[in-house]
């Protein structure tokens, strides 16, 4: 049997590589916050068609990556995201400068003589610009997102172990290794027990024996560390890209006077800026990662030598990180011991996606039928659920409630201040919570638990922009606490999967699993037009775009 040697490199290329994460994750975000924070500009008396034309095709993106994103490579994909950003960033600021002129003309002596059919046809068209290049930003946002967070599992499962200083702190475990007898297992060059290391360093004999509970704690955190470097940094960014977009936008339209076509051109910079990232950055790291080296072994079978070249793909989610060496059998139960809870899971997703007949087929997304990968999709319910919920109830505090908050609510300037100022408030509480990814890996009942709690938020605010309990600027406090349970429900969510999946699986779920949260806001924003004319409505206030039902 083969195994396949990884040669390590500098661990440079692997801060190199988790920076790149963070830089990518904010540029990929911030052209999609600007739109956002643009949409009154762009469509004043129309904004819910600002937010639809930022969606939609995001979801679509994302409904259909489980069948398309395993034939195109990385590469091509984040191509094709970048040339959409800069394309976007185009055609808003083409259209953009239809509404610049008419602004200039109707500031003018004719301004007046300029309100007949053209005017109108003008606007139209420059409307018609600005909601595409905002479609398009949908589809860089999301295609971005879901290839570049399938990447970061990638990385954290493969590449950043090969990354590290020790190298021979991190190695690829085969499972059917652990089955074989002492004669057919061949040892890698300097390939000693991870344990023999750390008791020759505390001054003991490799082959004495240590505590399970120590050696379980010690690879259990060498694990999780790696398997969420990556994605805590592409989160880390997606939540400051939030502040950015919006700060982005105040600076140069509120400071320095910029127009809408001026302030998104001068963002065609993201775009540039978000391609040579990645080549430099990630790609770069991954075309110097040498090829596996294949190790043939021998074996006897009836007194004749039988050489096997078989390379085994590795798995690097918890129960994988180590080579188990002829000497280690004493050390199998602290192992066991930090496996048990990912290996339910895990064995249940390998069952559903894995071919009945062969326990040892190595099934990728290639292997599966459209039929067999809907299913796999839904599997990722544990997952899904608490996205979708977040993500919808905080939307909907978003767009729906905190719209319609204002001290004194009449005032529509004071409803303008307060959303202003819980936006703000929401996104600082989004990047605090999507940085700290690396501190702990929630289970699963925290993940459920996190929607459960931004629900319950949610009905606080809604029930308290009616009845007026509380109703002072110290309701800041809770969006700044709905932006820490968002941020920490995505952040959780994605490390949980790419935690809990097997290996061959880890990219296509992750990429998968981004529906949730683009649904989750489409849903929110429908919704949201009728909580704020109930809202409207309850306090007597007029300009509500539907009415209220109740």
């Amino acid at each position: 049997m083969v195994h396949c040697r990884r040669p390590a490199t500098t661990p440079a290329a692997a801060a190199r590589a988790v920076r790149s994460f963070w830089l990518l994750g904010l540029l990929n975000n911030a052209p999609w916050v600007l739109m956002l924070a643009c949409a009154t500009n762009i469509s004043a008396g129309g904004v819910a068609l600002v937010f639809l034309s930022n969606q939609i095709p995001g979801l679509v993106v994302k409904m259909s990556a489980p069948y398309w994103f395993h034939l195109v490579g990385y590469r091509a994909r984040l191509r094709m995201a970048s040339v959409a950003m800069g394309a976007a960033c185009f055609l808003v600021g083409w259209g953009g400068l239809y509404r610049d002129e008419m602004a200039e003309a109707e500031g003018g002596e004719g301004g007046a003589e300029g309100q007949g059919p053209q005017y109108d046809e003008r606007q139209r068209w420059g409307l018609c610009l600005e909601l595409l290049g905002v479609s398009f930003v949908s589809f860089s946002c999301n295609l971005g997102e879901a290839s570049l967070l399938a990447l970061a599992g990638r990385f954290d499962s493969f590449v950043l172990p090969k990354l590290s200083s020790s190298p021979g702190a991190y190695w690829a475990i085969n499972e059917e290794q652990n089955e074989d007898t002492e004669g057919n297992t061949v040892q890698q060059p300097g390939e000693e027990s991870l344990f023999a290391e750390e008791d020759a360093m505390n001054g003991t004999d490799a082959e004495s024996e240590s505590e399970p509970e120590e050696n379980a704690s010690r690879l259990m955190k060498q694990a999780t560390t790696h398997e969420r470097r990556s994605i805590t940094a592409f989160s880390s960014g997606t939540g400051l890209a939030g502040i950015v977009g919006y700060g982005y936008k105040a600076l140069l339209s509120d400071v320095f006077g910029w127009g809408l076509s001026a302030t998104v051109w001068s963002a065609m910079v993201f775009a540039v800026a978000y391609w040579l990232i990645y080549l430099k950055g990630l790609h770069a790291v991954e075309q110097h990662m040498e090829p596996d080296e294949p190790v043939q072994t021998e074996q006897s079978n009836g007194g004749e030598s039988m050489h096997q070249t078989e390379c085994i793909s590795p798995r690097a989610s918890e129960q994988s990180l180590l080579v188990r060496s002829k000497n280690e059998d004493a050390k199998v139960g602290a192992l066991e011991m930090v496996h048990t809870e990912m290996l339910a899971h895990t064995n249940t997703m390998e069952q559903l996606a894995s071919d009945p007949e062969s326990d040892d087929a190595v099934v990728t997304p290639h292997h599966l039928t459209p039929y067999e990968k809907f299913k796999l999709v839904l599997s990722l319910w544990p997952y899904t659920i608490p996205l979708f919920t977040v993500y919808c109830a905080e939307y909907m505090l978003q767009a729906g409630v905190w719209s319609a908050v204002g001290f004194p609510v009449d005032s529509a300037s004071a409803r303008a201040q307060f959303y202003h100022y819980s936006n703000w408030t929401y996104q600082a509480g989004v990047f605090l919570s999507r940085s700290s990814g690396n501190l702990c890996t929630a289970s699963i009942r925290v993940l459920w638990l996190m929607p459960f709690v931004q629900v319950c938020n949610l009905y606080f605010f809604w029930t308290n922009s009616i009845h007026h309990w509380v109703y002072n600027y110290s309701l800041l406090v809770p969006c700044f606490f709905a932006g820490l349970l968002g941020g920490g429900v995505y952040v959780q969510g994605y490390s949980r999967v790419n935690v809990d999946m097997p290996a061959e699986l880890k990219e296509f779920a992750i990429a998968s699993v981004g529906v949730a949260d683009s649904l989750g806001i489409l849903v929110a924003d429908v919704c949201s037009l009728y909580i704020q004319s109930c809202i409207y409505k309850a306090n007597h206030l007029e300009g509500a775009v539907f009415d209220c039902p109740y």
